[in-house]
């Protein structure tokens, strides 16, 4: 979804860092220090249900200002991000802040609620 990033799940320990460091390909985490900083788990799962869900996702330029909604019902259930309104159409904007990316996604045919 983000070329060049790999998200990991892991104990933050000094072990565990290096060895996803020894990782081909791996060139360092992202956040304070190079220490890896934490995205937190919502955002994580609402790219988790959107891939899932097997909806088209376009990328998406960043953006941190907008009307923040919830999606409610159907396969993107509970998926939040920024409502953003082209030629009529609708789309949800799902972020990630620390990576700065964000993709859209169609939500015609889904409700929303403001969050």
């Amino acid at each position: 979804m983000f070329s060049c990033y790999v998200f990991v799940r892991m104990v933050q320990t000094v072990e565990e860092r290096f060895k996803i460091l020894r990782t081909p390909g791996v060139l360092g985490f992202v956040g304070s220090e190079r220490q890896g900083t934490p995205i937190p788990d919502e955002e994580i799962e609402n790219l988790r249900t959107a891939i899932r869900g097997k909806i088209p996702c376009v990328v998406h330029p960043f953006v941190s200002a907008g009307k923040r909604v919830r999606i409610r019902g159907g396969s993107l259930d509970g998926v939040e991000g920024i409502l953003m309104g082209q030629g009529g159409e609708q789309s949800v904007v799902v972020s990630v802040e620390l990576l700065r990316r964000s993709v859209s996604i169609r939500v015609e045919g889904y409700d929303i609620e403001a969050v």
